[in-house]
This record gives C-alpha cells, sequence and structure tokens, in this order.
C-alpha cells in the first residue's frame, strides 16, 4: 500500500498522546478500519495487525473507533519526515504520499503545513530533443566566441515518449506562475555553473503558442564560451527543464490504453542546455508520485485501467529498488 490516500475528517488541536491512542485501536481489524487512524501502510505487512501501519494522527475513542485528526499529531508526523526525532525509515517514494495526507488535514483548518525537505531528488526533469538552440551574435561581438543563447526548453500539447509506464504533455500556461520567479539557467543543470538568471535579466522566459521560449545572456567566461561553441557545433542540441508539480497541478487520464499525464501548472526550477537526458524513471520524484497517485487511485472510483497501470508502474518500480540495493 505505502501511502494512505487523504481524506476529509474532523479535526482537533487539543492534548495528543500518540502511544495511547494506538492503544486503544482494536487488534485484527480490516484495512479501512486501520487507514482511518493512519498515514502509512507497509505493502508487505499484514493488513490486520497494527504494526503494519505508521504514522498515527487519529484521535481514537474507548470504544475503539477513530475520530478526528490531531493537528499536533500531524505537525509532528511532518517533522519526523523531515528528520525530527531520528527520521523515518519508509520508503523514498512514499514520503510525499503521507506528507499530501497530513498536510490536508491541517490546511483543512487553515493552516500552512511544513514543506516536505526532499531536497533536489523531489525535482523532475524533461528534456526537448529538438531544443532548436541558436547562438546569436551580440552587438559589438566581433570575436565569434560570445553571444545570446535562445530557443525552446519545452513544448505545449505533444505527447512524450514512454516514460514509465505513462506519457506526458504541457498544457500552454503551465509556466505562467513561474515567469516572474526566480528561475536559473543552468549548464548540464550543475548549480555551479550559472548561464543566466531571471531576476538580473540575464535569463529571460516567455510563453507562445509553440511552448516555453529562453533567451539567455551567458556570462563572459572561458566555460561559457566554451559552451555555446559546442552549442554553435551541435554537440549539444539539447534543452532540458527542472520542475516541481504542486497538489492539483496535474491530471491522470487513460486514452487509447495509455496512461497520460497532463502537466497544467508547474513550478519551474531551472533550464539547461544537456549534453545528455536525464532519465526520469531514475528519479525519486517519480517513485513518489507513483506511490501517492496508486494510492489515491485505489482509494476512489478512478478508472479501473488507471488502478492496474499504476499498480504495476509500483511493482516496477519496487524490483528496481531491490535491484539497486543488491548491487
Amino acid at each position: 500500500m505505502g501511502a494512505i490516500a487523504k481524506h476529509r475528517t474532523a479535526t482537533d488541536d487539543g492534548r495528543w498522546d500518540g502511544p495511547a491512542n494506538e492503544a486503544r485501536l482494536r487488534s485484527g481489524e480490516n484495512q479501512s478500519y486501520y487507514h482511518r487512524a493512519y498515514a502509512w501502510e507497509d505493502p508487505d505487512g499484514d493488513s490486520a495487525v497494527k504494526s503494519t501501519y505508521r504514522f498515527i494522527h487519529h484521535f481514537v475513542g474507548a470504544d475503539g473507533n477513530p475520530g478526528a485528526a490531531s493537528t499536533r499529531a500531524c505537525s509532528s508526523a511532518i517533522a519526523v519526515l523531515n528528520g525530527g526525532r531520528g527520521g523515518t525509515t519508509i520508503p523514498d517514494a512514499d514520503r510525499r504520499g503521507v506528507w499530501n495526507h497530513l498536510a490536508a488535514h491541517l490546511r483543512d483548518v487553515e493552516l500552512e503545513p511544513s514543506e516536505l525537505k526532499y531536497g533536489v531528488a523531489e525535482i523532475e526533469h524533461r528534456v526537448l530533443a529538438d531544443a532548436r538552440l541558436e547562438v546569436r551574435a551580440l552587438p559589438g561581438d566581433g570575436t565569434g566566441e560570445f553571444g545570446q543563447l535562445s530557443g525552446y526548453a519545452a513544448v505545449f500539447d505533444q505527447l512524450s515518449v514512454e516514460l514509465w509506464g505513462f506519457h506526458e504533455q504541457i498544457s500552454p500556461g503551465a509556466f505562467a506562475a513561474s515567469l516572474g520567479g526566480d528561475v536559473r539557467a543552468l549548464w548540464n543543470h550543475d548549480s555551479n555553473y550559472v548561464l543566466g538568471r531571471t531576476v538580473n535579466d540575464t535569463l529571460r522566459l516567455s510563453e507562445d503558442r509553440y511552448g516555453l521560449r529562453v533567451e539567455i545572456d551567458p556570462p563572459d567566461t572561458g566555460w561559457a564560451r566554451d559552451a555555446l561553441v559546442s552549442i554553435r557545433r551541435g554537440d549539444v542540441n539539447q534543452m532540458s527543464f527542472g520542475f516541481e508539480v504542486p497538489e492539483g497541478g496535474d491530471e491522470w487520464v487513460t486514452r487509447d490504453g495509455m496512461l497520460i499525464r497532463t502537466l497544467r501548472r508547474v513550478d519551474l526550477r531551472d533550464v539547461s542546455p544537456v549534453a545528455y537526458p536525464a532519465y526520469p524513471q531514475t528519479n525519486v520524484s517519480v517513485r513518489a508520485m507513483v506511490a501517492d497517485l496508486r494510492a489515491q487511485a485505489a482509494a476512489t472510483n478512478s478508472d479501473g485501467r488507471v488502478r492496474a497501470r499504476l499498480w504495476s508502474m509500483r511493482r516496477k518500480l519496487a524490483l528496481q529498488e531491490r535491484q539497486e540495493r543488491s548491487g
């Protein structure tokens, strides 16, 4: 199971005693009973045993019935996800789903949850193979080594190749909220080599009918000149962008037997000319995304084909994780 799908319940900000509430839970109940109290289930455990579950955050009455969610328990559990009290040993792929569950209770009473501290692993990357990169000479540039870099980092309404059991497309307007933010242009996604930055107007971003257009004024440095030479020669001809998807920023449907993810709103982090694409199926963020989606699909009336594909993706990811651990 992993992360348990978020749900709407009453909340309570009273004194919280986790062990006492857990002790009042009845033993030998079914899965749906325990899902009313916890935020995570061990997929390899016995669903009728309390020890299979973690992150209890609901008050439990004397009759053993789970009730309101504790806002204090939710905040404490998020702190544990972020490393507090020794952290947690649940898989990284399940952290985002557990956070979504706990954060939903806090937001129900207009409390802002602490952000999940995933670091760079949470950022997804996508590569545009036909980047249409070009280097334009700047006024007064007589060396032939310097210039302005322009092209597209993303295109709209075009299905990607299969990523990990699903295809992806980007809706026009997906980057609109990021255009006025602080975004960097990097070389090969390396933060040590900054080509430009929006707040300095050395990186300019805009959306048109085709996609996300990028204009970069690189620094007058040796490594930047070398980078432009590689682009002119065609040695580097791909653009990539790093992004995070806020809650509700994507939609999933099945079409002609394909599972399709549509990005409708993303938080853009960086754009980057790249020599090698970053394959998304190796990203921890994709594992977290699949785990959360599978949990939500299992708890709703989602299309049966969507549920089946998500279960299949989960099994493949688990197999890959075991192979990686075994070296």
